[in-house]
């Protein structure tokens, strides 16, 4: 959901909606925009949204339009990668781990200085905090063995640990140098907090066992969740007081405690003032969590859930009824106070999380952080408030690529509102691109664009539905189950309905268990030698029956593989439904392995996986590719042929792709759910049948369908491309022939990377000779084949000097 509650939901917060109404036609002329927006019409929106932008209620409208298109609040980036972003007490400097594990370091940012770019200091350990007044960082040795404490400007004193190793660090209290989270051995669960003092460290009196980082309260007081008891709060005295609970929290100023508690089957919100008796804030039979108070300790926030799905509460530290938050279908949790009376939370499951901003009032919700592209989501993982509360850094992989292990840092300033202008510059790179994604679509497929129109009006949700029900009827089809088996038998006898002789590939994917992939092939007509594989995988979690997860993709796989049964491609089809893909991923490896034992050349593959769940209205999912030829391949399809609107991430890990990826290469894509695994159903015993779309799934069947038929009937990505500048800079470039029958010539270009293209020429040979190729270009070339239908994807390489 790209739109909706950026606009409408939001309006109350924001406070634009009132102005509005006072101006009909700019209201009702944003409202044209946006429900176009909401309606994948993107260049119709964009369009409006100029328009706006340049007439007489720029103003009025920015706020509404920059929440639409992306962010309210500036965001800069602050560093490539980066995790575990943490604040000094000052909020001038910004610490963040990097490394791998064996080689974690700390890096220090002084963004002391607004005016002036961030000034990194990579630290020779990991685990640094800074002390209260900012004249001592203290960090861990790599090896966990001893504290580094050094004082900033000057010099630096090791303290030796013998016999424990170094998990943390943290400035407790006002004065005095930090305290030591720490563990006799690497795989303990527990730790103790440590006291740091001439030159050794010693087991705080009164700490015991902890499970997290010491926290201080106001007046010398230290709070941390004890691993036997419960929340201690350690007085400065040194006596601690234990309390049956955990997830505390402790308000800015330091003087109120929340956490939560548990008797029986009941959850209850604590209050305390720091030292003092807790009370009961509210009770519930149903599960809470994740407690935060407000900066001046007058409210608590946590997450509660009323049904399937965690929603965020709001309850009074001096009394009176809860006050619900929200009302999303998907998870809303975590939440923590900022500025101006207002809650930043986060939306969603663990691979796509994006964050919010509430008013603790009104629960209405602003989004915080985007990417400001249409198409592209932007994942975020951790959220860090800065002390003051008008700042926030995050986690994010911003450009969409989940695939590579960096994960950027970024700053998002709640004080800094984009611009007009700014905005403005948005949409209108917007529109390029959305018209450029489109225009290339449409070329691309217009040899086919008939025959594909009248084999996507032939899938049937009707016939979907049926599918779903069977399937759904088998219960856990897990292959620890005997749904397992039971649809394998379905799958099969479905199949033959169809036309096709599948084949069972039986192996055990855990000793004494046995289970099979299902594959139906429909031979190619001139390159059967040539192979792609669409697959989904039809196991589901022990727990439940896996609607969503996989039953839908699998019956939009069924669908497909119908409608294609009579209609042969150019090159085989095969269509693999996966066993054992929630135990590993063993069907789509087991699948690799007999394919690449019988020589199979596999050049495409498509792999869709959870793709029935809707949060709204709109009929919307994400394409998850390793291939961005595949991606704008499937993006087209979907605008050209279907009423699904579509999204994309550079995503495969933890998929059956990621098999293919390992197997064939990176010439993969498919469709999974937007926002990515934000169903609150997902590997639930709920995840049943009514929690799907089921038109939803017929158009994902009819978006695989249309990139099949255009993959198997086009030319695929040529191999082996060289090039090499030679006298008079001119560049040499020879490729391999085409594996396809009928290729009558090829298209060749160089790229220079910033979107520039040039030196286009078609040859009938495999080589080309071009001029002009500026430094640092890369070499592209696909093939061409019958009824000029081009390669959808463009081999690359850069020329060798």
């Amino acid at each position: 959901m790209q739109g909706r509650y950026v606009w409408m939901a939001l309006a109350a917060a924001a406070g634009w909606w009132g102005r509005l109404e006072s101006q009909v036609p700019a209201r009702v002329a944003f409202d044209s925009a946006a429900y176009a927006w909401e309606a994948g019409r993107y260049p119709e929106a964009l369009a409006r949204l100029e328009r706006l932008l340049t007439g007489p209620q720029r103003d009025t409208l920015l706020e509404p339009i920059a929440l639409l298109t992306g962010e309210l609040y500036h965001t800069r980036a602050l560093a490539p990668d980066g995790s575990d972003p943490r604040w000094s007490r000052d909020g001038r400097r910004l610490l963040y781990e990097i490394g791998s594990e064996s080689d974690r370091r700390s890096v220090l940012l002084d963004l002391g200085d607004a005016g002036a770019p961030p000034r990194p200091d990579t630290l020779p350990g990991h685990a640094a905090a800074v002390s209260p007044d900012g004249a001592e960082i203290a960090y861990l040795r790599p090896d966990g063995g001893a504290v580094v404490l050094r004082a900033v400007g000057g010099s630096e004193r090791t303290i030796e640990t013998p016999g424990i190793l170094g998990l943390a660090l943290v400035y407790a209290t006002d004065e005095g140098p930090p305290h030591l989270v720490a563990a006799s051995n690497p795989s303990s669960q527990m730790a103790e907090i440590y006291e740091i003092g001439s030159g050794t460290a010693r087991p705080l009196a009164g700490g015991g066992r902890v499970t997290g980082l010491p926290v201080p309260g106001a007046g010398g007081h230290l709070v941390f969740t004890s691993g036997e008891s419960g929340v201690a709060v350690r007085a400065p005295d040194g006596t601690t007081r234990v309390f049956g609970g955990t997830s505390p929290a402790i308000s800015a100023d330091g003087g109120s405690l929340a956490f939560l508690a548990r008797s029986g089957g009941e959850w209850a919100i604590m209050h305390a003032r720091m030292g003092a008796e807790p009370t009961v804030l509210t009770r519930s039979a149903k599960p809470l969590a994740a407690p935060a108070i407000s900066p001046d300790g007058a409210l608590v926030v946590y997450q509660s859930m009323p049904r399937e799905d965690w929603e965020l509460f709001a309850v009074g530290t001096g009394g009176g009824e809860p006050r619900r938050l929200t009302h999303e279908i998907q998870h809303d949790i975590f939440p923590q106070f900022v500025s101006g009376g207002r809650v930043l939370a986060v939306m969603g499951e663990g691979r796509h999380r994006r964050s919010y901003l509430y008013d603790a009032s009104t629960g209405a919700r602003t989004r915080l952080f985007h990417n400001n592209t249409v198409r592209t989501i932007a994942p975020e993982y951790e959220w860090a408030v800065r002390p003051d509360g008008d700042a926030v850094a995050i986690v994010s992989e911003r450009d969409g690529d989940t695939v590579s292990p960096e994960r950027g840092l970024y700053l998002t300033d709640l004080t800094s509102r984009v611009s007009a202008d700014e905005v403005l510059a948005r949409v209108r790179a917007a529109a390029r691109a959305e018209h450029d994604l489109r225009e290339r679509g449409t070329k691309l497929f217009a040899p086919v664009a008939a025959r594909v129109r009248g084999l996507v009006r032939e899938v049937s949700s009707a016939r979907i539905y049926d599918y779903e029900r069977a399937l759904f009827a088998f219960g856990s089809k897990h292959v620890t189950r005997p749904g397992n088996a039971r649809a394998i038998a379905y799958l099969e006898a479905t199949l033959r309905s169809f036309g096709y002789e599948p084949e069972l590939q039986w192996f055990e994917p855990s000793p004494g268990v046995r289970s099979a992939n299902v594959v139906a092939t429909l031979r190619g007509t001139s390159d059967p030698d040539v192979h792609y594989v669409v697959g989904s995988h039809f196991d589901s979690v022990q727990e439940g029956p896996g609607s969503d997860d996989n039953t839908s993709g699998t019956a939009a796989l069924l669908e497909a593989a119908r409608v294609l049964a009579r209609h042969p491609q150019a090159a085989t089809i095969r269509f693999v439904w996966f066993t054992s893909e929630e135990s590993g991923l063993r069907g789509s490896k087991e699948y690799v392995r007999i394919a690449q034992q019988a020589g199979h050349r596999v050049v495409g593959a498509l792999n869709n996986d959870m793709v029935g769940w809707a949060n709204d209205d709109r009929l919307d999912n994400t394409i998850r590719y390793a291939n961005a030829g595949l991606r704008d391949l499937q993006h087209a399809a979907a605008l050209l042929f279907t009423d699904l609107i579509t999204y994309d991430a550079h995503y495969y890990k933890f998929t059956d792709a990621h098999s293919l990826v390992d197997g064939f290469g990176d010439v993969v894509s498919g469709i999974g759910s937007y926002p990515v695994l934000g169903n609150p159903h997902y590997h639930q015993p709920h995840d049943v049948l009514e929690t799907v779309n089921h038109r939803l799934v017929a158009e994902v069947s009819r978006t695989t369908l249309a990139s099949v038929v255009l993959m198997a009937s086009s030319p695929s990505r040529l191999a082996e491309v060289t090039a090499s500048r030679g006298e008079g800079g001119a560049v040499e470039v020879s490729w391999k022939p085409a594996v396809e029958r009928g290729v009558t010539s090829y298209r060749v270009r160089w790229e220079d990377g910033r979107g520039g293209a040039g030196g286009m020429r078609v040859v009938r040979g495999t080589s080309a000779r071009l001029a002009g190729v500026p430094p640092g270009a890369t070499i592209a070339v696909r093939a061409i084949g019958p009824r000029g239908l081009e390669g959808w994807d463009w081999a690359r390489t850069p020329p060798a000097n």
